[in-house]
Protein backbone atom coordinates (compact mmCIF):
# COMPACT_ATOMS: atom_id res chain seq x y z
CA UNK A 1 0.00 0.00 0.00
CA UNK A 2 1.83 3.10 -1.40
CA UNK A 3 1.79 6.02 0.10
CA UNK A 4 -0.64 8.34 -1.53
CA UNK A 5 1.72 11.33 -1.89
CA UNK A 6 3.97 8.69 -3.20
CA UNK A 7 2.21 7.71 -5.45
CA UNK A 8 1.01 10.78 -6.87
CA UNK A 9 4.65 11.91 -6.96
CA UNK A 10 5.58 8.94 -9.00
CA UNK A 11 2.72 9.14 -11.35
CA UNK A 12 3.59 12.77 -11.96
CA UNK A 13 7.41 12.65 -12.14
CA UNK A 14 7.51 9.62 -14.53
CA UNK A 15 6.18 9.83 -18.32
CA UNK A 16 4.23 7.56 -20.09
CA UNK A 17 5.34 4.61 -22.26
CA UNK A 18 5.21 5.85 -25.40
CA UNK A 19 1.97 4.14 -27.35
CA UNK A 20 -0.19 5.49 -30.22
CA UNK A 21 -4.04 6.37 -30.64
CA UNK A 22 -4.78 3.08 -31.82
CA UNK A 23 -2.98 1.29 -29.17
CA UNK A 24 -4.73 3.44 -26.74
CA UNK A 25 -8.18 2.95 -28.18
CA UNK A 26 -7.63 -0.84 -27.72
CA UNK A 27 -6.19 -0.90 -24.29
CA UNK A 28 -9.25 1.49 -22.62
CA UNK A 29 -11.69 2.28 -24.77
CA UNK A 30 -15.23 1.31 -24.24
CA UNK A 31 -17.73 1.90 -26.72
CA UNK A 32 -21.56 2.68 -24.92
CA UNK A 33 -24.67 1.18 -26.17
CA UNK A 34 -26.01 4.74 -26.64
CA UNK A 35 -23.35 5.59 -29.55
CA UNK A 36 -22.35 2.09 -30.66
CA UNK A 37 -24.54 -1.39 -32.78
CA UNK A 38 -21.36 -3.09 -31.08
CA UNK A 39 -20.63 -1.76 -27.49
CA UNK A 40 -18.05 -3.21 -25.47
CA UNK A 41 -14.08 -3.04 -25.84
CA UNK A 42 -13.15 -0.73 -29.11
CA UNK A 43 -11.09 -2.95 -31.41
CA UNK A 44 -9.56 -1.43 -34.35
CA UNK A 45 -9.16 -4.42 -36.24
CA UNK A 46 -12.75 -3.94 -37.08
CA UNK A 47 -12.21 -0.84 -38.10
CA UNK A 48 -8.35 -1.24 -39.81
CA UNK A 49 -9.08 1.77 -42.18
CA UNK A 50 -8.47 3.83 -38.79
CA UNK A 51 -5.51 2.85 -37.83
CA UNK A 52 -3.26 5.13 -39.94
CA UNK A 53 -5.46 8.06 -39.56
CA UNK A 54 -5.41 7.68 -35.97
CA UNK A 55 -1.84 6.96 -34.82
CA UNK A 56 -1.09 9.98 -37.39
CA UNK A 57 -2.45 11.95 -34.69
CA UNK A 58 -0.24 9.93 -31.89
CA UNK A 59 2.07 12.44 -30.00
CA UNK A 60 5.38 10.58 -31.13
CA UNK A 61 4.73 11.18 -34.76
CA UNK A 62 6.17 14.53 -35.85
CA UNK A 63 5.65 14.43 -39.13
CA UNK A 64 1.89 14.84 -39.54
CA UNK A 65 0.13 18.14 -38.51
CA UNK A 66 -3.48 17.60 -39.87
CA UNK A 67 -5.48 14.47 -40.73
CA UNK A 68 -8.11 14.93 -43.34
CA UNK A 69 -10.68 12.24 -43.23
CA UNK A 70 -13.01 12.38 -46.37
CA UNK A 71 -15.36 9.23 -45.75
CA UNK A 72 -18.91 8.01 -45.91
CA UNK A 73 -21.30 8.44 -43.63
CA UNK A 74 -20.66 6.53 -40.23
CA UNK A 75 -17.87 4.64 -40.91
CA UNK A 76 -15.98 5.55 -37.37
CA UNK A 77 -14.63 8.87 -38.77
CA UNK A 78 -15.84 10.74 -35.34
CA UNK A 79 -15.35 7.84 -33.40
CA UNK A 80 -11.85 8.14 -34.54
CA UNK A 81 -11.97 11.59 -32.78
CA UNK A 82 -12.91 10.81 -29.89
CA UNK A 83 -10.73 8.18 -29.82
CA UNK A 84 -8.03 11.04 -30.12
CA UNK A 85 -9.42 12.91 -28.08
CA UNK A 86 -9.70 10.30 -25.16
CA UNK A 87 -6.25 9.52 -25.62
CA UNK A 88 -4.87 13.04 -25.26
CA UNK A 89 -7.27 13.63 -21.93
CA UNK A 90 -5.28 10.64 -20.85
CA UNK A 91 -1.59 10.12 -22.56
CA UNK A 92 -0.57 14.00 -23.97
CA UNK A 93 -2.56 16.42 -21.81
CA UNK A 94 -3.67 19.94 -23.57
CA UNK A 95 -6.00 22.47 -24.33
CA UNK A 96 -8.35 20.57 -26.87
CA UNK A 97 -11.31 22.57 -29.03
CA UNK A 98 -13.79 20.45 -30.52
CA UNK A 99 -16.25 21.95 -33.23
CA UNK A 100 -19.46 20.55 -34.33
CA UNK A 101 -21.39 22.56 -37.05
CA UNK A 102 -23.28 23.99 -34.72
CA UNK A 103 -24.19 24.86 -30.95
CA UNK A 104 -27.10 22.30 -30.98
CA UNK A 105 -24.78 19.47 -32.25
CA UNK A 106 -22.39 20.02 -29.97
CA UNK A 107 -24.60 20.08 -27.12
CA UNK A 108 -25.76 16.44 -28.61
CA UNK A 109 -22.46 15.49 -28.98
CA UNK A 110 -21.80 16.39 -25.19
CA UNK A 111 -25.00 14.05 -24.29
CA UNK A 112 -24.88 11.04 -27.03
CA UNK A 113 -21.05 10.50 -27.29
CA UNK A 114 -18.81 12.00 -24.86
CA UNK A 115 -20.08 11.84 -21.81
CA UNK A 116 -20.95 8.02 -22.24
CA UNK A 117 -17.80 7.72 -23.84
CA UNK A 118 -15.94 9.37 -20.45
CA UNK A 119 -18.27 7.16 -18.26
CA UNK A 120 -17.42 4.07 -19.51
CA UNK A 121 -13.77 4.70 -20.02
CA UNK A 122 -12.19 3.90 -16.62
CA UNK A 123 -9.15 6.12 -16.90
CA UNK A 124 -10.48 8.95 -18.34
CA UNK A 125 -13.61 9.10 -15.81
CA UNK A 126 -10.98 9.20 -12.92
CA UNK A 127 -9.76 12.71 -14.77
CA UNK A 128 -13.03 14.32 -15.23
CA UNK A 129 -15.38 15.42 -12.38
CA UNK A 130 -18.91 14.55 -12.51
CA UNK A 131 -20.78 17.31 -14.52
CA UNK A 132 -22.76 19.93 -12.11
CA UNK A 133 -25.42 22.81 -13.17
CA UNK A 134 -22.83 25.10 -11.34
CA UNK A 135 -19.37 24.34 -11.74
CA UNK A 136 -17.65 26.26 -14.46
CA UNK A 137 -15.07 23.59 -14.91
CA UNK A 138 -16.99 20.59 -15.99
CA UNK A 139 -20.46 21.60 -18.20
CA UNK A 140 -21.76 20.91 -21.22
CA UNK A 141 -19.19 22.76 -23.11
CA UNK A 142 -15.85 22.82 -20.78
CA UNK A 143 -14.70 19.68 -19.07
CA UNK A 144 -11.51 20.48 -17.66
CA UNK A 145 -8.72 17.59 -16.63
CA UNK A 146 -5.51 17.51 -14.86
CA UNK A 147 -2.99 19.76 -16.78
CA UNK A 148 -5.78 20.08 -19.99
CA UNK A 149 -8.90 21.40 -20.88
CA UNK A 150 -11.50 20.42 -23.48
CA UNK A 151 -13.88 22.83 -25.17
CA UNK A 152 -16.13 22.03 -27.02
CA UNK A 153 -18.47 24.56 -29.63
CA UNK A 154 -20.30 25.08 -33.04
CA UNK A 155 -19.31 26.87 -36.31
CA UNK A 156 -21.66 29.30 -36.05
CA UNK A 157 -20.17 30.83 -32.36
CA UNK A 158 -17.42 33.10 -33.23
CA UNK A 159 -16.90 33.41 -29.37
CA UNK A 160 -15.81 30.02 -29.19
CA UNK A 161 -13.69 29.87 -32.02
CA UNK A 162 -11.26 32.73 -30.98
CA UNK A 163 -10.81 32.63 -27.83
CA UNK A 164 -7.82 30.86 -25.87
CA UNK A 165 -5.33 29.15 -27.80
CA UNK A 166 -5.18 25.17 -28.37
CA UNK A 167 -2.87 22.49 -29.52
CA UNK A 168 -5.30 20.35 -30.75
CA UNK A 169 -8.31 20.85 -33.05
CA UNK A 170 -11.02 18.27 -34.30
CA UNK A 171 -13.31 19.66 -36.77
CA UNK A 172 -15.94 17.36 -37.03
CA UNK A 173 -18.21 17.25 -39.81
CA UNK A 174 -16.79 20.34 -41.63
CA UNK A 175 -18.88 20.28 -44.54
CA UNK A 176 -21.66 21.06 -42.72
CA UNK A 177 -20.21 24.34 -41.61
CA UNK A 178 -21.28 27.96 -42.26
CA UNK A 179 -19.36 29.36 -44.67
CA UNK A 180 -19.68 32.26 -42.40
CA UNK A 181 -19.30 32.91 -39.10
CA UNK A 182 -21.25 35.47 -37.97
CA UNK A 183 -22.19 37.48 -34.26
CA UNK A 184 -25.61 37.41 -33.71
CA UNK A 185 -25.74 41.19 -34.79
CA UNK A 186 -24.48 39.65 -38.51
CA UNK A 187 -20.63 41.29 -38.45
CA UNK A 188 -18.97 38.83 -40.35
CA UNK A 189 -15.89 36.91 -38.59
CA UNK A 190 -14.61 34.88 -41.98
CA UNK A 191 -14.68 31.25 -42.13
CA UNK A 192 -14.90 29.19 -39.34
CA UNK A 193 -12.54 26.56 -39.83
CA UNK A 194 -10.10 29.11 -40.29
CA UNK A 195 -11.17 30.86 -37.13
CA UNK A 196 -10.38 27.50 -35.33
CA UNK A 197 -7.22 26.79 -36.81
CA UNK A 198 -5.34 30.43 -35.56
CA UNK A 199 -5.88 29.24 -32.46
CA UNK A 200 -3.20 26.52 -33.12
CA UNK A 201 -0.72 29.04 -34.03
CA UNK A 202 1.30 29.50 -30.79
CA UNK A 203 1.88 25.32 -30.51
CA UNK A 204 4.74 24.12 -33.08
CA UNK A 205 3.38 20.36 -32.28
CA UNK A 206 -0.30 20.71 -32.86
CA UNK A 207 -2.27 18.04 -34.35
CA UNK A 208 -5.64 19.38 -36.27
CA UNK A 209 -8.37 16.48 -37.35
CA UNK A 210 -10.88 17.47 -39.98
CA UNK A 211 -13.37 15.18 -40.80
CA UNK A 212 -16.70 15.04 -42.89
CA UNK A 213 -18.55 13.35 -45.59
CA UNK A 214 -18.32 15.38 -48.43
CA UNK A 215 -20.81 17.33 -50.07
CA UNK A 216 -20.97 19.10 -53.45
CA UNK A 217 -18.22 18.66 -55.38
CA UNK A 218 -15.98 21.41 -56.07
CA UNK A 219 -17.52 22.95 -53.47
CA UNK A 220 -16.61 20.69 -50.54
CA UNK A 221 -14.44 22.11 -47.43
CA UNK A 222 -13.44 18.28 -47.04
CA UNK A 223 -12.46 17.79 -50.59
CA UNK A 224 -10.35 20.73 -51.50
CA UNK A 225 -8.05 19.56 -48.17
CA UNK A 226 -8.08 16.37 -49.41
CA UNK A 227 -6.64 17.59 -52.44
CA UNK A 228 -4.23 19.24 -50.84
CA UNK A 229 -3.18 16.17 -48.51
CA UNK A 230 -1.10 13.42 -50.12
CA UNK A 231 -4.14 12.23 -50.67
CA UNK A 232 -3.90 8.43 -49.37
CA UNK A 233 -6.52 5.91 -49.98
CA UNK A 234 -7.28 2.71 -47.87
CA UNK A 235 -7.12 -0.37 -50.93
CA UNK A 236 -9.08 -3.77 -50.18
CA UNK A 237 -8.72 -6.93 -52.23
CA UNK A 238 -11.35 -6.97 -54.73
CA UNK A 239 -13.82 -9.79 -53.86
Amino acid sequence: NMNPFVKGFKEGIIPPPPMTVSEWSDKHRKLSSKGSSEPGPWRTSRTPYLKEPMDCLSVMNTEVQRVVLMFGAQTGKSESGINFLLYTIDHTPAPVLFVNPSIDMAKRMSRQRLEPAFNETPVIKAKIAPQRSRDASNSMFIKEFPNGILMLTGANSPAGLRSAPIRFLILDECDSYPSDASTSGGVSEGDPCELAIKRTSTFSRKKILMTSTPTTKDFSRIESEYLASDMRKYWVPAP
